[in-house]
């Protein structure tokens, strides 16, 4: 029996009155697809130009199963569920959370979950940021997250700031996530092609990191979110990078919010790629390295309270 193509999902996450509603509704009228469904958290005044709204409220559960412990919502399994059993297919979700959400638990219903990681395949992970007011916003830790699990971070509101602010918040958001792509509009106005289709929770899409952008990134030890990059062409020992990977994300999981990389492994021919969120990470090999290419491990971790000695100290030891 011939498996269905899973059914992508946008994420859709965001400051509050940072325009999440505009921006859906725009999406909606020009998504290509048909029978696209919205999942939201709460209806508010603004009404969703969408034939399919399904409203729920986050119930979080636990899964601890040894050495793997992460946070799951188990309403939108639920509502995942009845998507799938619906007589007309559904072509795309939509997931728009709350502007206090850490998107963490949406992100991994879709890892966890087997039959829901078969079915339905993260698109994107959008997150909405309101220019005008972000430095506020970031004295809370949510929007922290929110611009740490991004795939894209789409800058609203950029009529209201400065050349200098913009600056400011140009090095701000490259600190907390290179890995990201960088959207500047206001009105919420963007080009749909620049929001779907990215597959960006595909192993197959390689870590896309621009390295003169990353010379200006200074690591602080504070509470914020910040990234660590590694690069080194040097192999890794396949059996090393296992076992501090393990060590890892059993001792530090929970302040690693996103990580993905390129492994350059002495033992094969290939590449390795993988990506994780918190405490559950994938991998598998990619193509094999090409005479013209530069072999090269390349990586991104994006969290809280990142200890790069520490991270530094791990790859060396994983070093061939």
């Amino acid at each position: 029996m011939t498996q269905k193509p899973a059914i992508p999902v946008t994420i859709l996450t965001g400051f509050l009155g940072a325009g999440k509603t505009t921006l859906l509704n725009h999406m909606l009228k020009d998504i290509p697809e048909k029978n696209i469904a919205v999942i939201i958290n709460e209806f508010g005044d603004t009404s969703i130009d969408s034939l399919l709204v399904v409203p729920t409220r986050e119930e979080i559960i636990e899964i601890n199963s040894g050495c793997i412990c992460c946070n799951v919502r188990g309403d939108l399994l639920k509502i995942l569920n009845n998507l799938t059993e619906k007589e007309e297919k559904i072509n795309r979700i939509v997931i728009e959370t709350t502007g206090l959400a850490n998107p963490a638990p949406v992100i991994q219903t879709f890892l966890m979950d087997e039959k829901t990681a078969n079915s339905f395949e993260i698109d994107s992970v959008i997150t909405l940021v309101d220019a005008n007011y972000i430095w506020q916003h970031l004295q809370a830790e949510e929007p922290q997250q929110q611009i740490a699990f991004a795939d894209i971070l789409l800058v609203n509101k950029m009529d209201l700031i400065t050349k200098d602010e913009k600056t400011a918040l140009e090095q701000q958001l490259l600190k907390m996530n290179p890995h990201a792509q960088r959207i500047y509009t206001s009105f919420a106005n963007v080009a749909i092609q620049d929001l779907i289709g990215k597959k960006t929770f595909d192993l197959a899409n390689l870590l896309k990191i621009d390295a003169n952008l990353l010379l200006d990134i200074h690591h602080h030890h504070d509470n914020q979110v910040s990234s660590f990059v590694f690069r080194d062409e040097r192999p890794l020992d396949i059996a090393k990078v296992n076992k501090w990977f393990a060590y890892l994300v059993q001792f530090n999981g929970e302040n690693l919010y996103r990580y993905k990389g390129v492994l350059h492994i002495k033992q094969s021919e290939k590449r390795v790629v993988f990506q994780g969120v918190h405490m559950l990470f994938a991998g598998t090999e990619g193509h094999v390295w090409e005479d013209h290419e530069k072999r090269e491990s390349e990586l991104v971790f994006i969290g809280k309270q990142l200890n790069y000695q520490e991270l530094a100290r791990g790859f060396q030891y994983c070093l061939a």
